[in-house]
């Protein structure tokens, strides 16, 4: 018998677990390389920037139970293993900056990071607002975190 909230999504429950976990595997690709910042960042005002990353860090780690929740929820199964992480994120690999103390970059690369969830989950709401109102709430909340991130870190490059 198939569960009435997967009954009541229009649109391809297949597809829909597929952009969850695209959303997964890049939520946890973030919330690693945020809490690597966040242990390695130095130099001046650094330790503000690093409590900065370790709370995106939680944020992000957050969502990744967010997407697994409603993976299952949907008789579907999250990436099992971290190791596909980057095959299935939606967004870009961002290697971590040799020089510890080159904050600016840190804070460029999270900038293009956030961003880019902005606009996957923009999508993802567009495409299910009217299909599935629970993953769309969830998103909205998610998008409304992301965008709170690009705020600090533009604040940060005095922009």
């Amino acid at each position: 018998m198939k569960r009435k909230g997967i009954e009541i999504i229009d649109l391809s429950v297949e597809e829909l677990i597929s952009d969850l976990n695209k959303a997964l595997a890049a939520e946890a690709i973030a919330a690693y390389r945020y809490k690597i910042l966040s242990k390695i960042a130095s130099g001046v005002n650094s330790l503000h920037i690093a409590e900065m990353f370790e709370d995106m860090s939680d944020e992000e780690w957050g969502h990744v139970g967010l997407f697994m929740e409603r993976i299952v929820q949907l008789e579907g199964e999250p990436i099992l293993n971290t190791s596909d992480w980057e095959k299935h994120s939606y967004s870009t690999h961002k290697d971590i900056p040799k020089d510890p103390t080159d904050i600016q970059k840190m804070v460029r690369d999270s900038l293009e990071t956030e961003r880019e969830a902005i606009e996957f989950y923009n999508n993802l709401y567009h495409k299910t607002q009217h299909a599935d109102p629970v993953t769309a709430q969830m998103v909205v909340k998610i998008l409304a975190d992301e965008i709170e991130d690009e705020d600090k870190l533009l604040r940060l490059l005095g922009g």
